[in-house]
């Protein structure tokens, strides 16, 4: 299902100069709060990424094995080429647990842990409500958060993640499509 959606949305956009000419998606999740499945996340950047085996270099960190494979975070420069897309397949307004951000954040490069309450304090929040069928780009190195959702009823996101189609580093996705 993933894979459908991937081509056109990527179409749509390269054509509105968002996106460069050969990215490709390396990931797709599916974020769904149900009444049995409802969760909070607290302000974070997104750092890891999947790839499809151990590179050592210098310039990676916090390597991990999930139930996919293999994940790294890798440089901010890289990072910063990335590109999210929240695609809203159910309506998420105030109390539906939606995403919450810190404008501008992801101009910082990585951000530490300790900074964050400083940079809560300093910076207006942005609720980023959606109507099913919309989209929110972010850039991963944005921090953003999310609620429980207060009356949960099977609030969907689906979450593509695109990147240039070589990592460099030595690195190579484990996904491209």
């Amino acid at each position: 299902a993933c894979r459908a959606l991937v081509a056109p949305l990527r179409q749509v956009l390269q054509q509105t100069g968002v996106l460069g000419a050969d990215a490709v998606a390396i990931q797709c999740t599916i974020f769904h709060k149900t009444p049995e499945c409802n969760w909070k996340v607290p302000y974070h950047q997104d750092l890891s990424v999947p790839v499809a085996e151990r590179v050592e270099h210098p310039a990676f960190s916090g390597w991990s094995m999930k139930e996919d494979g293999h994940y790294v975070q890798p440089p901010a420069a890289l990072l910063e080429r990335l590109l999210a897309v929240r695609l809203h397949l159910d309506p998420c307004h105030a109390g539906d647990g939606a995403l919450r951000v810190l404008p501008g954040t992801h101009a910082a490069g990585r951000i530490d842990v300790e900074a964050i309450p400083a940079l809560r304090r300093d910076r207006h929040e942005a609720h980023c409500f959606a109507d099913a069928g919309d989209h929110i780009l972010m850039r991963p190195l944005l921090l953003h958060a999310s609620s429980k959702a207060e009356s949960p009823s099977g609030r969907r996101v689906l979450h593509v993640l695109f990147a240039p189609p070589e990592p460099g580093f030595g690195l190579r996705w484990r996904t491209r499509v």
